[in-house]
Order: structure tokens, then C-alpha cells, then sequence
């Protein structure tokens, strides 16, 4: 193709569209960036909401085990108070045979499990519930628990780390022989700002994990209960570790206070 006038190679014209040309690619190119990125915010964001909405309906069964925990233990010191009001009045009145009777008659109902691990009150309906659990599958249960009445984390969410904790431990503990059941807990205060917890429970020795994940033993899918606990953990801020290893599972967990 020859041009009519050689003076027309000269004008320009194709450079100029070429910058205007590329200047719009650019702005275009830009702007499904912005797209781009505006949308992997959105799905991360309801990503995490997502994924707050599951721990949030898994933690609905451990919260009902909680509250029926405390309803429990209230129960139990109220049933304590109304027997001493019983035991009292009888010894003004100096029946002796009564109070025999009545200690006689008391002392079936009454179990003989440790009701008071620590001075939360919360916490300690937590333990009193699941050492009475432990008791009826004769699963030994050994725990020291040091914790003040008032604390600075939020109670629902440590009597929640408690519950998935325990319930897990005594779940693994059934599935073992009787000869080697054993669920010991440690639970102290470290520096005035950090809380220490060490579960320590036999199993059976078939422990499913996929990518870091502990599967569920009483259905398919993750499980529910270590999980809930990584995840207050780390809302905290805090730090979790669960190894297994020659029938021991350990949970260690760290908890800022």
C-alpha cells in the first residue's frame, strides 16, 4: 500500500491512537484489578462469617452441656444446704435415732464426688459436672484447677474450652479398658497474665487427622470439639498444641488472661 502523499507517514496519527488506545487498556486493565480484588475481600470476609456461623452452631450442644452443668451444681449445694437445715433441726430436738435414719437414708442419694475444684464458681460447675460424668463410666479423674472467682477472660468462652476439653477426654476414655482409663488435668495462672491448661486422657489408639484436622470419631467430617477450641484460642490470642502418642492424648493449651 503506497499513500498518495508521502507527507501523510509523517502525521502521527497511528502513534497518537496507539498512546490513546494503550491508555484505555490500562484504565481497563486497572479497573478489573479493583474488581478483582474488591471481590477476594468479599469472599474472604464471608469466608470468616461463614466460618464464625459454624463454630457458633457447633458450640450450641457444649453451651446446653454448660448451663446444665451449673444448673446441676447449684443443685447440688442447694440439696447440701436443705440436709444440714434438716440435720440441725433434728439435733435440737435430740432424736439421735432420727438423724441415723435420715443420715442413713441421705447417704444413698448423695454421691461422694468432689464438687469444688476452684474458687470460679462457673469453672468449677464445669469440673463437678464432668468429674461426675467420669465417675459414673469409672474413668479415674484427677484435676487441680487454680483459678481466682473473677477473671478478665470471658467465662463463656473458658468454660467452653473446659467442656469441648473434658467431654472429648472422657468420649476417648470409655473406648479404652477399664485397667487403663485416667483423665488428669492441670489448670494455674502463669505470670499474672497467662492461663496454662493441660489435658491429659488415654484413647484407644485410633485417632483419624487429616491436614492438621482431627477427624470425628462418631461421624464423618472434622471434629467438633478441638476444633471449637482452636478457634477461642485464637480469638484470644492464645496458643493450643494436641499431640497422641503411646495412648495418651495431651492438649496444652494457653490462654491470655
Amino acid at each position: 500500500m503506497i499513500p498518495k502523499y508521502r507527507s501523510t507517514l509523517y502525521t502521527g496519527r497511528v502513534l497518537q491512537c496507539y498512546i490513546v488506545l494503550s491508555l484505555v487498556l490500562l484504565i481497563i486493565l486497572l479497573l478489573f484489578y479493583v474488581m478483582f480484588l474488591m471481590m477476594a475481600v468479599s469472599l474472604n470476609r464471608n469466608a470468616r462469617l461463614q466460618q464464625e456461623n459454624h463454630f457458633l452452631s457447633l458450640q450450641q450442644e457444649r453451651y446446653e452441656n454448660l448451663c446444665m452443668a451449673i444448673e446441676e451444681a447449684k443443685q447440688a449445694r442447694h440439696d447440701i444446704r436443705h440436709h444440714f437445715v434438716q440435720l440441725s433441726s433434728l439435733a435440737e430436738q435430740g432424736d439421735m435415732e432420727k438423724i441415723k435414719k435420715y443420715l442413713s437414708a441421705t447417704t444413698e442419694k448423695i454421691s461422694d464426688y468432689n464438687l469444688h475444684f476452684c474458687e470460679n464458681q462457673a469453672v468449677d460447675s464445669v469440673f463437678g459436672y464432668y468429674s461426675t460424668l467420669a465417675k459414673r463410666e469409672n474413668i479415674p479423674f484427677h484435676a487441680l484447677v487454680s483459678l481466682p472467682t473473677d477473671l478478665s477472660i470471658d467465662e463463656i468462652n473458658l468454660c467452653l474450652v473446659f467442656s469441648n476439653l473434658l467431654e472429648n477426654a472422657i468420649q476417648a476414655s470409655v473406648k479404652t479398658e477399664p485397667a487403663r482409663r485416667k483423665i488428669n488435668v492441670e489448670v494455674y495462672p502463669h505470670h499474672n497474665h497467662l492461663l496454662l491448661i493441660h489435658v491429659e486422657n488415654t484413647f484407644d489408639g485410633k485417632i483419624q487427622q487429616e491436614n492438621n484436622v482431627f477427624q470425628s470419631s462418631k461421624r464423618s467430617g472434622n471434629g467438633i470439639g478441638i476444633e471449637s477450641v482452636r478457634h477461642i484460642t485464637d480469638k484470644n490470642g492464645g496458643v493450643c498444641d494436641f499431640t497422641y502418642e503411646d495412648g495418651i492424648f495431651s492438649a496444652k493449651i494457653m490462654l491470655r488472661i
